[in-house]
């Protein structure tokens, strides 16, 4: 299961909890994405991070490697920062047989490594079979399932390392052969677990993470320096459009340091979460940057508890909140849920959620229908966030006042926090948060509520939304998958295993050394590459 790190939470930068972090890969400027014009390319900035778990592709999922690996690859798609419309990158072309089930994939020739190895078609299959082998125990494996031959090399003893479904036709075309349709297949080769990897990788994979070669605009200028820095330099036989800057850094925090380094002007740009977006809005309105994100924050509910199956009790929960009034005194740099993606997200459907708005009288209706509730109310949170505990104090307050609940907070360190909720082992709500890994309202759902969802951490079962969702997933189009995944979505509105709870914009403020600094449109990322260096006049 996954432990990450998210970009801004509810409250501050770099906060940790459990969320997915996608990301939309280098390749040029796509649609949309700069209005401003380019300045004089060189200099260099930096830009906040925390420590990576790791920067192997197909071993990461959270945000801070995945940050990283924005600049040090380019993927077959990137996307459309208006639309999130997946477009070419080192694809020339993506094309899908008439049944759906066999996809061709052309790259661009002429690309290569950082080490000046050609990028081919081998480098992506030798690549997708190595993450998908099971015995490896890579995190991004289950990214692989879909295609034919998956669960022969994830078994206890695989008598193949490869997927049957993966087929070399040229140095620049391989075919993809699916199990069943999945119409969001092209979105998906966007994210990290489908980049390439150099012939060394497999040499010594310890020790590539630590000088990882990709294919992307920049390359890292030097070893990873842990919890120190990671330092990029732009490469310079790069086969797209080159990155603005000569080089990049990305020094590593914790805690309320970066906020600090940056007011002292020893940091270019930064995240801000509620704890200082007010402030900033103040002493930085030229250079303030506020976007809507792509994370969705929610209270798991553990319906594997049976005080939760009942689903009154729970939308009771949900409708004795005032969300607004927590943000507006406390997490100001969100706005209330009120669907189970974000507005940044095609399918999203204002007011869908009907209990997701205070409505006292009701919550109490739902609760007596229920049967009350007896005994105490744990609301957990990691510890360590002291705006994040007045935030849930304010719901558990409320619980209290308008349900008669007698409920509690309970504040859990970060690594004990987490394995709680991955064993199924939370007594009551939990706070937390999910980033797409693709722009796809499929991965907002299958992932969270799906029976064998890959953080489906509540242990929601619902094989009517299972069957929904593999209709979506097996729909024509991507357009005609979402009126499906929306009927998935009502049901899990209507049954709220996980109560949903609000958005977070991905905010950054910057020096005025640096401009066009820009998000990776509804990638919680930011497009390194296309940040601008102001140069001193002469």
């Amino acid at each position: 299961m996954k432990r990450v790190t998210i970009w801004v939470a509810a409250v501050a930068a770099l906060a940790m909890f459990a969320v997915s972090c996608g990301g939309g890969g280098g390749g040029g400027t796509p649609s949309g994405s700069s209005s401003a014009p380019p300045g004089v390319q060189g200099g260099t900035f930096s830009f906040v991070n925390a420590e990576p778990s790791t920067l192997i592709p197909g071993n990461d999922y959270e945000s801070a490697g995945g940050q990283v690996l924005e600049a040090l690859f380019t993927r077959l798609v990137t996307f459309d920062f208006e639309t999130g419309a997946p477009l070419p990158a080192q694809a020339e072309s993506i094309t899908q047989s008439d049944d759906g089930l066999t996809w061709t994939i052309v790259i661009k020739d002429g690309w290569t490594f950082h080490n000046g190895e050609p990028v081919t078609a081998q480098s992506y299959v030798d690549a997708w079979n190595y993450t998908a082998y099971g015995p490896n125990g890579y995190i991004l494996n289950f990214f692989f399932d879909r295609i034919e031959g998956y669960d022969a090399i994830n078994v206890d003893k695989p008598k193949t390392k490869e997927l049957s479904g993966l087929a070399i036709v040229d140095d620049t075309t391989f075919t993809v052969t699916l199990t069943a349709p999945f119409s969001q297949f092209e979105i998906t080769l966007g994210y990290d677990a489908f980049d390439p990897l150099p012939k060394v990788f497999y040499d010594d994979p310890d020790a590539y993470n630590e000088e990882p070669i990709g294919d992307g605009p920049y390359m890292m200028d030097g070893p990873w320096k842990h919890d120190e820095t990671i330092n990029l330099t732009r490469y310079p036989d790069y086969a797209g459009t080159p990155g603005f800057a000569d080089n990049i850094e990305l020094p590593i925090y914790t805690g309320n340091a970066a906020w600090a380094d940056f007011q002292a002007g020893n940091l270019d740009i930064t995240l801000v979460g509620s704890d200082h977006v007010e402030e900033a809005r103040i002493a930085y309105p030229d250079t303030l940057n506020e976007q809507a994100s792509s994370t969705y924050l929610y209270l798991g509910v553990p319906v594997y508890d049976e005080r939760f199956q009942n689903k009154e009790i729970i939308q009771a929960l949900s409708m004795a909140v005032d969300r607004q009034a927590v943000m507006d005194a406390i997490l100001v740099a969100e706005q209330p849920a009120d669907d189970l993606v974000p507005p940044a997200i095609v399918g999203y459907r204002s007011g869908a959620c009907q209990y997701c708005t205070l409505d006292v009288a009701g919550a109490q209706q739902k609760l007596a229908e229920a049967g009350g509730w007896t005994g105490e109310l744990t609301l957990n949170i990691y510890a360590d966030d002291v705006v994040l505990e007045q935030a849930m104090e304010a719901v558990v307050n409320q619980w209290k006042q308008n349900l008669g609940i007698d409920a509690k907070l309970k504040a859990t360190p970060y690594p004990s926090y987490d394995a709680a909720i991955q064993a199924r082992e939370m007594t009551g709500p939990w706070w937390s948060g999910w980033g797409m890994d693709y722009p796809s309202m499929q991965d907002y759902l299958t992932p969270l509520y799906g029976t064998n969802g890959g953080y489906n951490t509540s242990g929601y079962d619902n094989p009517a939304f299972d069957d929904l969702m593999k209709q979506g997933d097996q729909a024509a189009t991507v357009d005609a998958s979402v009126p499906i995944y929306q009927q998935a979505a009502d049901m899990i509105l209507e049954d709220l295993p996980l109560i949903p709870w609000g958005y977070i914009g991905f905010n950054t403020v910057h020096q005025p050394t640096v401009t066009n600094v820009l998000k990776n449109g509804p990638i919680d990322s930011l497009a390194l590459e296309l940040v601008q260096v102001v140069q001193p006049s002469s």
